[in-house]
């Protein structure tokens, strides 16, 4: 992943947070559809991947630590109790 640019990391990101068609994806970065095809063949040929599946998987596989971890300090952020001095 690290071959790709940040706006094809944000675009793998976005694609793999909901399985959400090119028009949506381009909606939710301000881009057009045309353009996200662009970058999606051009991560296509970075990654060697064929079909969006595998970019979702690995996708998966990289950011998965990622989120996880993102996702307990939010919930240890909310379980502390407020403390007043």
């Amino acid at each position: 992943m690290n071959s790709l640019t940040s706006r094809e990391r944000e675009i793998v990101l976005v694609l793999a947070s909901g399985g959400l068609s090119n028009k949506d994806v381009g909606r939710r970065l301000n881009l057009s559809e045309g353009t996200v095809k662009v970058h999606l063949h051009n991560i296509y040929q970075k990654l060697r991947v064929k079909t969006r599946t595998a970019l979702d998987v690995l996708a998966h596989a990289k950011y998965a630590s990622v989120t996880s971890l993102s996702h307990t300090a939010n919930f240890e952020f909310e379980r502390a109790e407020p403390q007043f001095a």
